[in-house]
């Protein structure tokens, strides 16, 4: 359980719609790239420093995990070229997925680093 459904844990239907958003963005994208974007955003935060193994990986692939580690920090710097680079490879659904697994796995994180199911009461 992450930290932002124990969090959520007191609101049954909230965490019920976020588990299910979170899951509708994740079933749109194949499960491993998900996996490896949440492994990367983690490792970013300093939660997970299991190594990725990037050389089985297609140019594709390794550009969204680059794109990915780059979303907590230094989503401002990322170009519209590399935004396009990443329509290109996934799709405009697939981007929109790909954006929001990114975004949930960042938040998640951020809230596993402060405690947020403990400052909730969870």
């Amino acid at each position: 359980m992450t930290a932002v459904c124990a969090a959520l844990a007191a609101a049954p239907v909230l965490a019920a719609h976020y588990a299910d958003f979170r899951a509708k963005a994740e079933g749109a994208l194949d499960p491993a790239l998900v996996a490896l974007v949440r492994q990367a955003v983690a490792q970013v935060h300093g939660i997970d420093s299991a190594p990725i193994e990037e050389s089985a990986l297609d140019a594709g692939t390794r550009a969204a995990i680059a794109y990915a580690r780059r979303m907590p920090f230094e989503h401002t710097a990322i170009t519209d070229a590399e935004a396009a680079a990443m329509v290109a490879h996934l799709g405009e659904p697939g981007f929109v997925a790909f954006s929001v697994v990114t975004a949930l796995a960042d938040a998640e994180c951020r809230a596993e680093l402060v405690g947020l199911a403990e400052l909730a009461g969870a």
